[in-house]
């Protein structure tokens, strides 16, 4: 039987993980890990609603640590308010540099794929499923292919069951998942990418700020991938399709 726990917090990156997950695996677990983000009470909602709507077990852990080890590093994510960029700055990397930095957590992959191998351990092995993308992978160190294969090459030595780090997103970048989403019929817009949500509206589809970078690639990925874009936002973000 093959076992997998998919990483989920939230975006359209772990969204597009479950639904790959769920058609390609005999079982599935969502492991949300929080800590102390300010979109934590979003990704909550949205971790229940998409476990009641593919039928699949939710757990929910806390760490206290990593909340703390957040505020010492001073991450806008938990906290602070993060930065707003346009459709212009993502294609300055110095800019996307400065924003990653912002909103770097401690570790935060390290740790996150840390606890679901410990939970596939206990349970007899097992796959990770990671939403890392080409994309983010431009300006995070971890999402990287480079980071799962050195991320696998420790589990050999750190699970007695075989357990793995399994990225189906790595080649792709936020069009190529707007378009693994509609081909998946995902119902993207009830997952929430955005680091300062706005709230919920009454039928319980995330508000997205629409100005932080997240919301920004998320627009630019669904118009350019699949050509609309259902997700409720604040402001909506202005781009230009190439």
């Amino acid at each position: 039987m093959r076992r997998a726990v998919v990483l989920f917090s939230g975006g359209l990156d772990s969204t597009a993980c479950l639904y790959w997950a769920k058609k390609n695996y005999d079982e599935v677990i969502m492991l949300t890990i929080n800590y102390g983000s300010n979109e934590e009470r979003a990704t909550n909602k949205v971790a229940e609603f998409f476990s009641k709507e593919l039928n699949i077990p939710l757990k929910i852990i806390k760490l206290d640590f990593l909340e703390e080890f957040s505020k010492l590093r001073g991450t806008t994510l938990v906290g602070g308010e993060t930065p707003r960029v346009t459709a212009r700055d993502l294609e300055n990397m110095e800019r996307a540099q400065e924003t990653a930095k912002s909103v770097w957590v401690p570790a935060r992959n390290v740790v996150l794929i840390s606890v679901a191998a410990s939970l596939l351990d206990a349970l007899g092995g097992g796959d990770i499923i990671v939403g890392f993308n080409a994309e983010e992978g431009a300006t995070f160190p971890d999402n990287t292919p480079e980071f799962v294969e050195k991320m696998n090459e420790m589990l050999r030595y750190g699970a007695l069951s075989e357990v793995k780090v399994v990225a189906p997103l790595i080649n792709l970048d936020k069009k190529g998942i707007a378009k693994l989403l509609k081909e998946l019929n995902a119902k993207y817009e009830y997952s929430n990418s955005c680091y300062m949500p706005k709230g919920f509206t009454e039928d319980g589809k995330p508000i997205h700020c629409g100005e932080c970078e997240s919301c920004v690639r998320r627009h630019r990925g669904l118009m350019e991938g699949v050509g609309e874009d259902k997700t409720v936002y604040a402001i909506r973000p202005k781009i230009e399709i190439a």
